[in-house]
């Protein structure tokens, strides 16, 4: 699925990996599952610090959580992470290992002190300009805290839901 140029840009990004990084994918029956899988694959390859597999969890849409060390980071994406996206995917990857962009040490501890939990999800599309911000931010959150979860939804996987909240534009954050 990635061109041979991004693997190698990847292989570069990913090398001061220190800790663990599973790729954790639910299983769909979805006609772009193979699509997700193949993209993890091939993220996965770029370093023997990240690999990919199956939960063994179901899900209607192709999805995939973020693990550190064999624990869950409260961080989901449902849909596939391309586009716009594809950088918040690698960016939540560098900063489960402390490598990527790291908050300042007063807002840091403000993110902690939050009282949990907190449930958050951010309806994004693939093609918004804006909705990386967004969802990079609540991911790194969801990195501080340990009582916060935040799901990543690409609109085009969840209509039901978009019609029922009223989603209008993106980036839309839910709790």
């Amino acid at each position: 699925m990635l061109d041979g140029e991004i693997k190698e840009q990847l292989k570069q990004v990913f090398a001061p990996l220190e800790k663990s990084v599973d790729l954790v994918y639910h299983l769909s029956s979805h006609t772009n599952q193979s699509e997700l899988v193949a993209m993890l694959e091939d993220v996965s390859s770029a370093s023997e610090k990240i690999s990919a597999r199956a939960s063994g969890k179901q899900s209607q849409a192709p999805s995939l959580s973020l693990e550190r060390d064999g624990k869950p980071t409260g961080i989901t994406f449902r849909g596939i992470p391309g586009g716009h996206e594809f950088t918040s995917l690698i960016l939540a990857i560098l900063n489960a290992d402390g490598k990527g962009k790291i908050p300042d040490g007063g807002i840091a501890a403000r993110i902690r002190n939050l009282k949990g939990p907190i449930r958050i999800k951010t309806y994004i599309s693939l093609t918004c300009e804006n909705c990386p911000d967004v969802v990079q931010a609540l991911n790194q959150m969801a990195l501080l805290h340990p009582d916060f979860q935040h799901e990543m939804v690409d609109g085009g996987y969840a209509q039901d839901e978009i019609a029922a909240i009223g989603i209008q534009g993106v980036p839309t954050i839910a709790v």
